[in-house]
């Protein structure tokens, strides 16, 4: 199995390629900059490891939350390979992604994620470690006031910039923070491994971003 994985929602330019048990990542923080350096990021990680686009099975991204420009940079371009190659895509939820670098790096398996969502709002979400090494998603991700973050007890670890730039609003107090930490593509393409192998898929003409914002999402259509 050969995957592509995309993680543009953040202030880093994230590009993962998931071959049988391994995977090979390039990651770069780079704000305002993904546009440009993605598809050059790309091909230089596909050359590295004498590959062509054309011998991939799937194309995975992070559809979201996250920047509104970040996320759309990695639908449009995870869908334009997709349509050009004819391969299905499996979207992952940046916050998930975050979330499974997270425990990749610091071996947390209780990750409350928190990533600053402007206007004073958050997106946030809280996962659970399983027995794959995969993050699970508990209850559903929201978009909400910094104050209204709870975690059904302290033995939660915060992970995502909200936890820095919302420290006087948050209420709940985590064991650990990890706030300098960004969804990455190879947590994408770990999350996305499995449901390749599970067939859970999706085709270009049917994947989206995930903007939790229903004000954002509008905006996109108008």
């Amino acid at each position: 199995m050969k995957l592509l994985a995309i993680e543009t929602s953040s202030a880093a330019c994230s590009v993962a390629l998931a071959i049988d048990d391994e995977i090979f990542a390039f990651h770069k923080i780079a704000p305002m900059q993904q546009s440009q350096m993605i598809l050059p990021m790309i091909d230089e990680l596909l050359k590295s490891k004498n590959m062509a686009l054309n011998q991939l099975d799937a194309l995975a991204f992070g559809c979201g939350p996250g920047s509104f420009t970040g996320v759309r940079i990695a639908t449009s371009v995870t869908q334009g390979l997709a349509y050009a190659l004819n391969l299905p895509v499996i979207p992952i939820s940046s916050l998930a992604a975050l979330a499974q670098t997270a425990y990749q790096e610091k071996g947390y398996t209780k990750l409350l994620v928190a990533v600053d969502a402007r206007i004073q709002e958050v997106y946030w979400a809280a996962y659970e470690v399983n027995d794959k090494g995969l993050v699970v998603l508990c209850e559903n991700e929201h978009v909400s006031r910094p104050e209204d973050i709870k975690a059904p007890d302290d033995s939660w670890n915060g992970v995502g910039n909200a936890w820095d730039v919302y420290k006087d609003h948050i209420i709940h107090k985590p064991i650990e923070l990890y706030s300098s930490c960004f969804p990455t593509a190879t947590g994408v393409a770990r999350l996305a491994k499995e449901k390749y192998n599970q067939q859970a898929w999706l085709s270009a003409a049917d994947i989206s971003p995930t903007y939790l914002r229903d004000s954002v999402a509008k905006k996109s259509q108008s």
